[in-house]
């Protein structure tokens, strides 16, 4: 994946909710930006004018080779849960490149996933 650690990274849009979708109160997106053991999670929740969200490292998310229920509700609302083995095989150290995860996603959804820019705001 390209960038810098501490300037702006292009993270893989993995996890989003469906267009139109109903029973949740807003959208939600993951992307991840994977780079090993640091891999970094953005979560975005809540309409563009109202947009909130956050940016987390991996080993937060998966606790124990297992997602942390903390973050179970966005996993669901933006059907993710894919996406979990891809992360706790980072998180125990393994590597999983950017290209496996783009691959892993076309296979599940037909399409590569989309991109976004964002800041390491880990420093």
């Amino acid at each position: 994946m390209a960038g810098t650690s501490h300037g702006r990274l292009n993270f893989l849009v993995l996890g989003h909710s469906p267009e139109g979708a109903t029973g949740w109160p807003h959208p939600v997106s993951i992307s991840v930006y994977p780079r090993g053991e640091t891999t970094l999670l953005n979560f975005s929740m809540g309409p563009h004018i109202a947009n909130v969200g956050g940016q987390v490292p991996v080993t937060r998310v998966i606790l124990d080779g297992v997602l942390n229920e903390s973050f179970a509700e966005e996993f669901d609302a933006c059907g993710a849960r894919w996406l979990v083995p891809y992360l706790a095989r980072i998180a125990s150290g393994e590597e999983v490149t950017g290209r496996e995860l783009i691959d892993a996603y076309r296979a599940k959804f037909g399409r590569p996933p989309k991109t976004e820019l964002s800041a390491d705001n880990t420093f």
